[in-house]
């Protein structure tokens, strides 16, 4: 095995072109794959970073209405936990935020972390990296053990990494707590994109948020996952836990009637929970494969010509005894060495686009485990492609390259057996690999156009002169009274400041997404089973709309009048308007919230359709209410200003909020241009822009096998053509003979190109990311259609001007 790696290794250092173009070219293959694995990693199929992840299962529960809460209350955890026979244990989490201190005296700073079940770190097989985790103990007396566990990076950050700090007392939400661990530096807790900062028994959520909602079964706030025994599967744990949801549903049908648990790998969670992120994963993974074949299909047209030169070895090599099968062995090292050296190539093009998809802008202050890397899944996978793509581009040629007819072949110093067939094989590749790189060119130029198209169109709210400043009142203790009238102060006082010309509060960022509720419109029959229609909503004051520059097209907006005493009323959009009253005004209808026994809410205004979590989504149904009509402990306030500079208010906002509450901490500080910009350009812009590059990868790869190949055909024809020229053909018509080749073969890579383009383009609208592209702008095709049979001809011309120097007596006596 060793001579034969040194042999191979010889022959491929003999042929420095062939090696630099094949390596080149599979290292353009891989990396663009092993870059897409890496964002598919980061976005769904990265695993917990705990022991044994293949055993952690997740548990939500749903209901038969259109939208219900999957997490579950605590004492159905409860229930559930003590209940089964499926799980070594089931631990509960909540994301919440914390107003952090390290001393009584500072002023608090917003972090996000989690509530814990006591058995947190036991079940997901988590040492601490300092001190100690949870006693379960710790989790059963309501408010009574103030202890807290760091999160790795936010010791870092805030201690320094200290090792000290474990016994010390920090204050969190006003409440004393002392450290009494580090999480360990891998470890960034059980969701896939929000890295807490601390970990807190659940026992504690009451004195720390100011309300206890340990006791209540109605309120599903929490996230439950569990490690299965040895042994059970999925199926078994579904079902055990089934029969303990049946017993509950007739134990408490007030709040678990029509509820079922389900329970599912974290795979299958994040694909149910993220499918547009799931499905703008499997295009940009299937576009990267295309690419990689493009790259195998190039090398293997390569090979085949190489085959020609190597005929007469393999003739020779045959004729002393050599098996074939040790020939294709031996051959199949050498392709194994070439795509050894493509992927440790294709290493450095996967850290480019790692850092490309490392750009995507999120605007939020939550502190995020997104990260795409290279790791050691990554290179793994590199291995894995390289070892893979020996074989597609390598068997074949190995298996020709060793069907000779040895007389023929021992003839000839440069026989080649069946080189017509080899011939037509390399045509059918290369056209191939034009319909490919069309089809890429095209799809990307489809999402370019179609998220251009949304940005002009415009989002339905003004971007320019206003500033985002974002508040939290549950980690200052505050009542509901206090929360209100907190909100009040400061919409108050802002409107008064200097430079301010209105303002307004919310409690979702446009873009950003928000809640849904359940609705249903009086009159309106529900499915059988369905108590309600999930709708997308968001609570707002009077003047937002105003503000924010989305106008009422009917009606009026939200008054300081409409209070918490006073009848319940909505602002609705048009497309739900016109959806549940068609042809009928909707102003005066009225719908029942959260179910048909709910309150009644009378719509008051039709305020024009806007985007409210994509710029590319499709038209949404949206609701606002006002936020004085309901509990709202985090809003933020939306302020417009005459200055050029919205960020100018800054400081105004931070001195009107310092005169009513100094300890009130603010984050989500930004202008709204800078947010839109982020959330609404940059990142549909790299998604496009990674599609671009993989065609443009593609494009490349498919005109250097173009010219391969028309070089291998003009070496093939050379007597041929010193003929033509001998009996009278000029250059000219040797040229046009060779361009006719390279034109027919693009034509038809081209022609076959569009057509998979067209299907390609309609599947990709039929993501819910860019539903809102209604329609296909198909002078796209002949745009790209055209210069890239333009490139082909281009491609083709520098080996047919070769063929037209040929010199005829040369030719012929080399013949």
């Amino acid at each position: 095995m060793l001579k034969s790696i040194r042999h191979a290794f010889r022959l491929l250092i003999k042929s420095p072109g062939f090696t630099l173009v094949g390596v080149c070219s599979l290292a353009i293959g891989i990396g663009a794959t092993s870059a897409m694995f890496s964002f598919a990693d980061a976005l769904i199929l990265r695993p917990l970073p705990v022991l044994e992840p293949t055993r952690i299962a997740a548990v939500t529960t749903a209901s038969t209405q259109t939208f219900s809460n999957t997490a579950l209350s605590y004492p159905d955890y409860r229930d559930y936990r003590d209940g089964n026979r499926s799980f070594d244990g089931l631990l509960a989490a909540s994301i919440a935020s914390f107003g952090f201190k390290p001393d009584a005296a500072a002023l608090p700073k917003v972090t996000y972390g989690m509530y814990v079940s006591g058995n947190f770190f036991r079940v997901l097989g988590v040492q601490p990296a300092l001190g100690r985790g949870f006693l379960e103990s710790e989790d059963q007396a309501a408010g009574r053990d103030g202890v807290v566990v760091l999160g790795h990076d936010y010791w870092k950050q805030q201690f320094n990494a200290n090792p000290a700090v474990i016994g010390s007392t920090i204050w969190i939400n006003s409440i004393p707590c002392t450290i009494i661990g580090v999480a360990p530096e891998q470890f960034t807790g059980i969701d896939q994109f929000v890295k807490p900062s601390m970990f807190i028994p659940l026992a504690m959520s009451g004195r720390l948020g100011g309300e206890n909602d340990l006791e209540r079964r109605d309120l599903h706030w929490l996230t439950v996952k569990g490690r299965l025994k040895p042994g059970v599967g999925i199926a078994q744990a579904s079902a055990d836990l089934t029969g303990i949801g049946n017993r509950l549903e007739q134990l408490y049908p007030q709040t678990n009637r029509n509820r079922h648990v389900d329970v599912e790998t974290e795979f299958q969670l994040r694909v149910r929970q993220s499918p547009p992120n799931a499905a703008l994963v499997a295009m940009l993974l299937m576009l990267a494969l295309c690419v990689l074949l493009v790259a195998c299909a190039n090398v293997t047209g390569l090979l085949l010509s190489r085959a020609r030169a190597r005929s007469r070895e393999m003739a020779v090599r045959l004729a002393i005894g050599a098996g074939r099968g040790a020939l294709i062995r031996q051959l199949l090292l050498e392709n194994l060495l070439l795509a050894i050296a493509g992927g440790l190539a294709g290493i450095a093009v996967a850290y480019g686009g790692t850092s490309f998809f490392n750009s995507i802008p999120i605007p939020v202050d939550v502190p995020l485990a997104y990260h795409v890397s290279v790791d050691q899944r990554m290179l793994l996978f590199t291995v894995a492609a390289s070892l893979v793509s020996t074989f597609l581009f390598g068997l074949t040629p190995a298996l020709q390259t060793t069907r000779l007819d040895l007389v023929s072949a021992l003839k000839a110093a440069d026989a080649d057996s069946g080189g017509r067939r080899r011939l037509w094989g390399r045509n059918f590749i290369v056209a191939g690999q034009v319909a490919l790189s069309l089809v890429l060119l095209i799809v990307s130029a489809v999402l370019l156009q179609g998220f251009r198209d949304e940005l002009l169109q415009g989002p339905g709210f003004r971007i320019d002169h206003l500033w985002l400043t974002s508040f939290d009142t549950s980690p200052l203790h505050y009542t509901e009274d206090q929360t209100r009238r907190f909100y009040k102060d400061v919409l108050d006082k802002t409107r008064l400041a200097p430079g301010v010309r209105s303002a307004a509060l919310m409690s979702s960022v446009p873009l950003l997404g928000g809640g849904a509720i359940g609705v249903v419109p009086e009159g309106y029959t529900l499915p059988h089973g369905q108590e309600s229609i999930s709708i997308a909503n968001g609570y707002v004051s009077a003047g937002y709309f105003a503000t924010v520059g989305t106008p009422i097209l009917r009606g009026r907006g939200f008054l300081d009048s409409d209070r918490a005493d006073t009848p319940l009323v909505a602002v609705v959009n048009e497309k739900f308007a016109n959806g549940y009253w068609p042809k009928q005004d909707a102003l005066g209808k009225r719908f029942h919230l959260r179910s048909a026994t709910g309150p009644l809410v009378e719509i008051v205004g039709i305020a024009k359709m806007a985007k409210y979590f994509w710029i590319a989504e499709p038209p949404l149904d949206y609701i606002y209410l006002p936020y004085t009509q309901e509990k709202n402990p985090v809003l933020t306030i939306v302020a417009e200003t005459n200055a050029p500079d919205a960020s100018a208010l800054a400081p105004v906002l931070r001195d009107v909020v310092r005169r009513i509450d100094p300890d009130m901490p603010v984050y989500n500080t930004r202008t709204m241009q800078d947010f839109y910009t982020q959330r609404a350009i940059k990142t549909p812009a790299i998604i496009a822009q990674s599609v671009a590059g993989l065609g443009s990868m593609g494009l490349l790869l498919s005109m250097v096998g173009l010219y391969g190949l028309i070089t291998y055909s003009v070496s093939q024809r050379r007597r041929e053509i010193g003929i033509r020229m001998a009996i009278g053909a000029d250059r000219q018509k040797v040229i046009r003979m060779i361009l006719r080749q390279g034109f027919v073969l693009g034509s038809i890579g081209v022609g076959v190109g569009l057509i998979v383009s067209f299907f390609a383009c309609r599947a990709v609208m039929t993501v819910a990311w860019v539903a809102s592209f209604d329609h296909l702008n198909y002078a796209l095709f002949p745009a790209i259609a055209i210069p890239l049979l333009a490139i082909t001809l281009l491609a083709t011309f520098v080996p047919a001007r070769r063929a037209s120097l040929v010199d005829p007596m040369r030719a012929l006596r080399d013949e």
